[in-house]
């Protein structure tokens, strides 16, 4: 059984709002931009850090496209 769009949004929804979702976010955002601040960072940690950060992003960019989905659904079941 697949399952539906309004229920994925609202479980993506819940996760995105959240607090110790968006403490974990924030805190691997944040040890990230101190790789990058730091002098001693290799290129390799660096690159990781990159890596983690867009990855990090992706989970934002996810989030967002089902919380779009539902959007249109929604527009186009309610007109």
């Amino acid at each position: 059984m697949t399952e539906s769009i309004k229920d994925k949004a609202l479980r993506f929804r819940n996760l995105a709002k959240d607090e110790t979702f968006q403490e974990l976010i924030e805190t691997v955002a944040h040890r990230q931009v101190d790789v990058f601040l730091a002098q001693e960072s290799s290129t390799e940690a660096i690159d990781e850090a990159r890596a983690i950060v867009v990855a990090l992003k992706e989970i934002d960019t996810v989030i967002q496209s089902i919380l779009d989905a539902e959007a249109v659904y929604d527009k186009k079941h309610n007109s």
